[in-house]
């Protein structure tokens, strides 16, 4: 009778994940902006704390983030805009130069690569190139409602402590919140170094990139940042990119996209292998299963949107559950393989 009350709970469990995802997944307008703007919370807080003990009042501490926030949207709306516009302006070049270096590269080494013998998916990805520069309006109105969210979180946020206090018994207040404390300490430090990792990453790409003169360098950079939080194959998929469009725009010269592939291993290989482990620490680590199921699941749910942030949201559920000691042997399993101990 014990087992089959287990399994009964266990189909429960997953009849009830299965049912939130679907929810997630049709509430995605609403939803998906209202997260995103919890996640910035964790970023924001902060800096708003820190002008509360400068003695700046809390209000004049949240327009100053926002006012910075916003600022900072416009500068990168119009930089983008006006890359997306220019590539394209000048996409049919580069889609010409594609086909002239494969038909080269064909009949000189004997390629018969299946992948672009039908060479439709490049007029495809050229309707969607025009497409993008067209719902640039509308990706402003989505970014802006994120940061509505996130005003009203950040108003919200200070008065928390209080409500928790009156919602809770006595008794279990002080310990309660000393977790929930924690829990937010340990989520927002972890999403500063995670976001200023990623802002480092793409600022460094622009920079090298300009300096090769890689065409839209900006928008490399842009895709770094933001393709750095999905660990491994991000990096990957901008390296592959980069390197090929390098060739593309520079053949017949080799030297420079050499130069453009070695410059981005360098900065993942410096950035992500080397100073990232060390300022967010191996307890954070992932599973690469658990990655990979992440990308899967949040991918379904909220499309790319939803793998640019599954990472940061499995982290967060790895946090809460490695406070919670009923939770501890989750927090084990999605991590990543003790060390052996030493003999």
């Amino acid at each position: 009778m014990e087992r089959f009350t287990r399994l009964q709970t266990v189909l429960l469990s997953i009849m009830t994940l299965l049912a939130l995802g679907a929810v997630l997944h049709f509430t995605q307008q609403v939803v998906l902006p209202l997260v995103i703007a919890i996640l910035l919370t964790f970023i924001f807080v902060p800096f708003v704390d820190r002008m509360r003990r400068a003695r700046i009042p809390v209000a004049i501490g949240i327009i100053v983030v926002m006012f910075i926030l916003l600022m900072v949207i416009m500068v990168l709306a119009g930089l983008l805009s006006s890359s997306v516009y220019a590539l394209a302006k000048e996409y049919p070049r580069y889609q010409t130069r594609f086909t002239e270096l494969y038909s080269l590269l064909k009949e000189r080494f004997k390629l018969d690569l299946w992948l672009f013998n039908d060479l439709s998916w490049l007029r495809t990805l050229g309707s969607y190139v025009v497409s993008l520069s067209g719902k640039l309006v509308s990706v402003i109105t989505y970014t802006l409602l994120v940061v509505l969210f996130l005003l009203f979180l950040l108003m919200e946020q200070r008065h928390l402590p209080r409500k928790m206090i009156r919602a809770l018994r006595r008794g279990m207040t002080a310990r309660i919140a000393r977790v929930m404390e924690h829990i937010a300490e340990q989520i927002s430090r972890y999403l500063l170094i995670k976001f200023f990792i990623s802002l480092t990453t793409g600022l460094v790409v622009w920079f090298v990139y300009s300096l090769i003169g890689l065409d839209f360098a900006f928008i490399w950079g842009l895709m770094a940042f933001l393709f750095n939080f999905i660990p491994n194959i991000g990096s990957t998929v901008v390296w592959a990119a980069s390197s090929v469009f390098a060739v593309i725009q520079f053949y017949p010269s080799w030297h420079l996209p050499i130069a453009v592939s070695a410059s981005m291993l360098v900065i993942q290989i410096t950035i992500g292998n080397v100073i990232e482990p060390k300022l967010t620490g191996e307890s954070l680590n992932l599973s690469p299963v658990i990655v990979l199921f992440s990308l899967l699941m949040w991918g379904w749910i909220w499309g790319i949107a939803g793998m640019f942030i599954a990472v940061p949201l499995t982290v967060i559920i790895k946090i809460i559950c490695e406070n919670i000691p009923a939770l501890k042997a989750v927090s084990i399993f999605m991590g990543t393989a003790p060390p052996r101990p030493k003999r």
